[in-house]
């Protein structure tokens, strides 16, 4: 039984489909006879002096899953001999390595979903040895990881305009934390630095002199003294900006202990009302669809101080999205903070503290509007990533699966 369609099913230029041998509740066992008559001699690159010796047993190859049933192509093993060369070999298909037992297109097939789930998930689904597909995910992942970082340092370095994107995340929560090294452009991430210390950036710079060859116009950090300490070490020419993310985080935690303070000298049923619906506080208001902003509003009446330092967050985040320069930002941003010392609390008073320490490196933003938003995401794929694998323990497998997991919607598998 053989129509076009099965050559469809097949996919392989290379073969002609003669028949379906068999067909069972699990496999689909398909026979097929190379297109050609001769082939290429290995040797003189000829096939004017090649001759057929008949052939060996068939090759039975595990091909690409089609319609849930395993896929077994099988392949005449045929004998060749180039009477020029005086060499015998065998018939080669670019489909399937020389012995090997599974086809390309099989590989990928399985390697594709180990990627974006497990070797052990991958191999049940698609019913082959999880020894097997380790050694061959492996291989896959370490190619792949060089090819993704290759591209990723090439764009990194050509780029006039690079901005970097530093920040870490945590391995284990108040242990172990790595940094990531990411182009906001280029939406790549570079590399995985282990640790955050300074000890350990400038060590890791003075390991990889191509970091140091980029030519950053900004790098959009966090609050972290060690990270703009090395930055400032590696990159002394480059903007250094404070994410937006993280300096309006501290004014939103300044807002919940004014609330928290609030909330003890209110009435019970106020109090927990409050306390309900206390992250309504957080997000702009206009963001907030209409129900949600009236329930805002309800919390805000119960304190007028709350409501203040409320309308003191909601100018920040006007700040950020209407100033029109720098030079204007830094006159605003100094008269925001003024208006905070009006409010007399102990935790408003640090949050300011803090705001003037890093006056240059907040105003910095409105010079080169980039935040680490596509960071956190990105981040948030490397804790699922980890979970994932349960925490890979392979440090060289551990950063490469990060590669390939970050990099490859950018340019591809």
């Amino acid at each position: 039984m053989h129509n076009q369609y099965t050559d469809l099913l097949v996919n392989l230029p290379e073969v002609n489909v003669q028949q379906i041998v068999e067909i069972d509740e699990q496999t689909i066992h398909i026979q097929v006879v190379p297109k050609s008559r001769k082939q290429a001699c290995a040797i003189c690159r000829s096939d004017r002096s090649v001759i057929r010796k008949g052939s060996n047993q068939t090759r039975k190859i595990r091909h690409a899953d089609a319609f849930g049933k395993i896929v077994y192509l099988l392949a005449p093993a045929i004998r060749l001999f180039c009477k020029s060369c005086h060499a015998g070999f065998v018939w080669r298909y670019s489909f399937v390595g020389p012995g090997k037992r599974y086809s390309t297109a099989s590989e990928q097939q399985a390697i594709h979903t180990a990627s974006v789930s497990t070797v052990k998930q991958s191999a049940e689904i698609h019913r082959m040895p999880a020894s097997t597909l380790q050694i061959k995910h492996q291989r896959w992942l370490s190619v792949e990881s060089e090819r993704l970082r290759q591209l990723a340092w090439k764009e990194a370095a050509s780029s006039r305009h690079l901005v970097l994107g530093i920040d870490d995340f945590a391995i284990r929560k108040g242990h172990t934390y790595n940094t990531g090294i990411h182009n906001l452009r280029g939406e790549t991430l570079l590399d995985i630095l282990p640790g955050r210390k300074l000890e350990e950036l400038r060590d890791y710079a003075h390991k990889h002199p191509e970091f140091l060859a980029l030519r950053p116009k900004a790098v959009v950090m966090d609050l972290a003294p060690y990270y703009h300490a090395w930055i400032q070490e590696c990159f002394p020419d480059a903007l250094r900006v404070a994410d937006r993310f993280h300096v309006t985080r501290y004014v939103i935690d300044a807002l919940q202990a004014v609330r928290k303070d609030v909330q003890g000298s209110l009435s019970a049923r106020a109090r927990a009302n409050l306390k309900a619906k206390h992250r309504l506080l957080n997000p702009q208001a206009a963001s907030l669809p209409p129900e949600k902003q009236q329930e805002l509003q309800e919390i805000l009446s119960y304190s007028s101080l709350l409501q203040q330092v409320h309308a003191w967050k909601e100018a920040l985040g006007e700040w950020y999205d209407g100033a029109p320069d720098a030079k204007v930002a830094a006159i605003w941003f100094d008269r925001w903070l003024g208006q905070g010392e009006h409010f007399q609390h102990p935790a408003v008073a640090t949050c300011i503290k803090t705001m003037r320490n890093w006056r240059t490196e907040i105003v910095n933003y409105h010079s080169c509007r980039w935040t680490n938003a596509a960071v956190e995401g990105r981040n948030n794929r490397m804790k699922a990533f980890q979970r994932r694998h349960y925490f890979t323990r392979n440090r060289e497998r551990y950063v490469q699966g990060l590669l390939v997991e970050c990099n490859r919607e950018r340019f591809g598998t």
